[in-house]
């Protein structure tokens, strides 16, 4: 029995299926791990197309809402809407849209007159970690109108696509939880025009 027993532990013949197995299935969670990492790299250029595109609609704002600055809770709505169809609605219920304003007095000294932060849409916007706009007011520059440009700030927010090792890069920190991108830019100065 022991003879037998040994015999059995010495056989190769079975090795080369068992290194098999377990190389591919390596391989296996390599490459679907690859795939889950291009799909939110795509993700993220989409948001980052997407949120440009709402930035310079915000840039472009005194032109489409009379020459106001500042923003209403209907504004931020309606480029939230424009977002929502900009993702062909697949995130309808998780998007997140925040637009951010600082304007200044009409002085040669820089002085904030008002500061917006609205945020619309679902609960990642609590996620956001951008920096405070404030921190960049000195991009703001004196214009030939005799005016401090205002700033803004838009940022936009969605969940990462999920597949198959969703949880497992998650968890190991390899994969966010959200697909984010902001930009930060200057009103036109085209209000006399």
């Amino acid at each position: 029995m022991l003879a037998r027993i040994h015999s059995v532990v010495k056989d190769t013949r079975g090795s080369i299926v068992v290194e098999a197995a377990f190389i591919f299935s390596f391989l296996s969670i390599i490459t679907v791990a690859s795939l889950e990492y291009g799909f939110w790299l795509a993700a993220k250029s989409q948001v980052e197309r997407i949120n440009y595109s709402l930035a310079s609609l915000v840039r472009e704002r005194t032109q489409f809402y009379g020459n106001r600055e500042s923003f209403s809770n209907n504004d931020i709505k309606q480029i939230y809407e424009l977002a929502k169809s900009l993702t062909y609605h697949r995130y309808d219920k998780e998007l997140c849209l925040r637009v951010e304003s600082i304007g200044f007095t009409p002085a040669v000294k820089k002085t904030i007159s008002y500061q917006q932060k609205l945020d619309y849409g679902s609960t990642l916007c609590n996620s956001i970690t951008t920096p405070p706009l404030r921190n960049s007011i000195e991009f703001s520059p004196f214009s030939s109108r005799q005016r401090w440009l205002p700033l803004y700030q838009v940022t936009l927010i969605l969940p990462t696509p999920k597949g198959t090792l969703h949880r497992l890069l998650k968890s190991v920190d390899l994969l966010p939880e959200y697909v984010s991108a902001y930009t930060i830019l200057l009103a036109r100065d085209g209000q006399d025009q």
